[in-house]
């Protein structure tokens, strides 16, 4: 599982939803205050210190605000312009800028990955952009450690020089979260547009949003206005790395630890390295409403669940993960660092945005309960 980047299976998401619907129906009553209540009681039985969260239903803002702290350590409180680690978040403003390309017919999404870049490995030949965005490419990945983001190498030529060496898994055959194809989205938006990946980013994607907060770095940049960052995930003794055990990564019950910087090299920038404020995240769902980024052909695309070669369903439309949890409304989600969430129910007209700074709090779960307090029509439905 991937705490930096991770998707949440089907199983999971409707599992959670079973528990959260065996709630009381008196849960259901939506408020603001009763959004505050229920973050403030999470918050104390997580131990998140900081968190901000936005509601939009029906296209309005209804819910905008920021709890507890952005650093404890300094004691400073968080507010709606703390940026956090958006982490794999930033894969959505990398599939937005594809679907600009795609727009300005500039590229296809059934195109090539080596005709667009030549110098990749000719048996990479048979995927595609959609592979890529889709997490079906089947290419070997660029870290070693999905818990830890351990780079395979630290140079981006290098890098490549091992990957052509490992083999190709079937494409189209199973959803199977992937940085490498994100990577190499980067490595297309840079070689058909002609400018650095985060310029183009930022030109056609971040300011036609008005997002004003966000920016690049990895947990050693310097970033003003950033969280700390914590993780309720255990460490090793030499604190170097997060602890793996038999299952997966150990969480801690009882405590909470300050997260140490990790490196992330540049060539992972449109994997992962966007942060970014609740705020931003809210423009960026107005300029998704207003078609003011991606157009409603190009969003309604990315919506779309990524049919596999056995003719199921797979995990992921175009950079959003894609569920139907336990009834009939389909959420549409993306999320990242195991700290940040945001869900949307398209039939329901409704987003739920929640930023986090402890990692391992499972945000995803805090999000679907906040949009269950908001809407009793999801919970009803889906249970």
């Amino acid at each position: 599982m991937n705490m930096q980047h991770n998707p949440v299976s089907r199983s999971k998401i409707c599992l959670a939803l079973i528990t959260l619907f065996a709630l009381s129906a008196t849960a259901f009553n939506a408020s603001a205050d009763n959004i505050d209540d229920f973050v403030h009681a999470e918050m104390a039985r997580t131990k998140i210190p900081g968190m901000s969260v936005a509601v939009i239903q029906n296209n309005q803002v209804i819910k905008e605000s920021a709890y507890g702290l952005a650093s404890i350590e300094l004691n400073v409180p968080a507010t709606l312009d703390t940026s956090y680690s958006l982490a794999s978040m930033t894969k959505i403003f990398t599939t937005s800028a594809i679907m600009v390309l795609v727009q300005d017919g500039k590229i296809t999404l059934d195109e090539s990955i080596t005709k667009v870049l030549p110098q990749l490995p000719a048996k990479w030949s048979k995927v595609t952009i959609r592979n890529c965005l889709s997490h079906t490419s089947g290419l070997p990945d660029e870290i070693t450690d999905d818990v830890n983001l351990t780079p395979i190498n630290g140079d981006r030529e290098e890098l490549f020089k091992i990957l052509a060496k490992k083999p190709l898994k079937p494409i189209g055959e199973a959803s199977v979260y992937n940085q490498t194809g994100f990577t190499i989205l980067g490595m297309i938006i840079e070689k058909i547009s002609g400018v650095p990946y985060e310029k183009f980013v930022e030109a056609r994607v971040l300011k036609p949003a008005n997002i004003t907060g966000a920016t690049y770095g990895d947990g050693w940049s310097v970033i003003p206005g950033r969280s700390d960052l914590y993780t309720k995930l255990e460490i090793t003794k030499d604190h170097s790395k997060l602890l793996m055990g038999e299952h997966g990564p150990v969480v801690m019950s009882d405590k909470i630890v300050r997260y140490g910087s990790k490196y992330m090299p540049d060539y992972m920038a449109p994997a992962g390295l966007i942060n970014g404020t609740i705020r931003d995240l809210v423009n960026l769902e107005k300029a998704f409403a207003e078609g003011t980024v991606v157009n409603a052909a190009s969003l309604k695309e990315m919506s779309t669940t990524y049919r596999l070669n056995n003719g199921k369903d797979g995990d992921f439309g175009l950079g959003f993960t894609t569920e139907s949890p336990g009834g009939p409304y389909k959420a549409v989600s993306y999320g990242g660092g195991a700290a940040a969430w945001r869900i949307a129910f398209p039939e329901r007209n409704l987003t739920v945005i929640v930023l986090t700074n402890l990692q391992g709090d499972q945000p995803q779960l805090i999000a679907l309960k906040i949009a269950a307090l908001v809407d009793p029509e999801i919970a009803e439905k889906s249970n």
